[in-house]
């Protein structure tokens, strides 16, 4: 018979004939549990109990109790649970429902439709942080324009082309490109421990911006009118002094914000949380590009 099931008569169930509970019946003696290489399993180390043990407790085991530091810890992260969901509860009451719809319509479109979503968000937040390069530098020349004689130049005035130009790099390249880049990261680098996939994304991340900074260079030169073709622009971008220096400051700003983009940040969102932060980057870039500094 082998291993054949064997049903005892009056039993809705069947157990194996090689099963310690079809031993106990027949009056055998349980065979020794043991590993799947063969080996005598044994049991770990358990802290004896100080009451009966359960009926279902398997011969030979004994059933310890959960220590009362296990279950303190165990009632003050429910607690600590119960009181977080409550708060955000309370959060969520407070913000206005019209965020609550924007954020609603945002999540529905960037499921949607992430390549157009992302690249118009990237453009949108391109401009923005050039207006704010703008406003820091202009803030100087304003001061002195008002302590001095009054000029016609002003200073105070906004260059509508610069901004477009920063808007038509993030929506026609950096949108589209953070866009493919990071849902390549997710899937490419996969790793058994999460901290080394984390260093080595940063790291790729780090070699694959240093051509698009490039890149950003050449677009701003071509399209303000200070290189005549794309080659010249091109070069310019490779040459420029200013490339060092903006390589430099990416390793130095973006290593932090890349540590909770690949840690805390969910995937869908990696190009909301880099466009946002992407706002200062911008504002310092548009400035370089410039020839300033802010």
């Amino acid at each position: 018979l082998g291993s054949q099931p064997t049903t005892f008569p009056g039993s809705r169930f069947m157990l194996n004939r090689n099963s310690n509970v079809t031993r106990l019946i027949r009056g055998g003696i349980p065979r020794q549990p043991t590993t799947r290489r063969g080996r005598p399993f044994r049991a770990p180390l358990r802290r004896k109990a100080t009451g009966a043990q359960p009926p279902w407790a398997p011969h030979g085991y004994v059933v310890s109790e959960t220590p009362h530091e296990y279950r303190y810890a165990l009632q003050l992260a429910s607690a600590a649970a119960g009181a977080s969901y409550m708060l955000g509860l309370r959060a969520r009451s407070a913000v206005p429902s019209s965020v609550h719809r924007a954020a609603d319509a945002y999540a529905r479109a960037n499921t949607e439709r992430p390549l157009l979503t992302r690249a118009v968000t990237t453009a949108v937040l391109a401009a923005i942080g050039d207006l704010l390069a703008q406003s820091v530098a202009s803030a100087p020349r304003a001061e002195a324009s008002s302590a001095g004689p009054s000029s016609s130049s002003g200073g105070g005035g906004c260059d509508l082309r610069r901004t477009a130009v920063m808007a038509g790099w993030g929506g026609v390249c950096a949108g589209p490109f953070n866009h493919f880049w990071y849902n390549w990261l997710e899937r490419a680098v996969v790793l058994r421990n999460p901290m080394h996939a984390v260093g080595l994304k940063i790291a790729l991340d780090h070699v694959a911006y240093a051509p698009v900074l490039v890149g950003f260079f050449a677009w701003t030169d071509l399209f303000q009118g200070r290189a005549a073709t794309p080659h010249d622009a091109l070069r310019q971008a490779v040459c420029s002094e200013h490339l060092a220096p903006t390589l430099r400051a990416n390793v130095v700003a973006w290593t932090a914000v890349h540590a909770l983009t690949f840690t805390v940040v969910p995937p869908p969102y990696h190009v909301l949380w880099v466009s946002v932060n992407s706002v200062f980057w911008s504002a310092y870039c548009s400035s370089v590009s410039e020839g300033g500094s802010i």
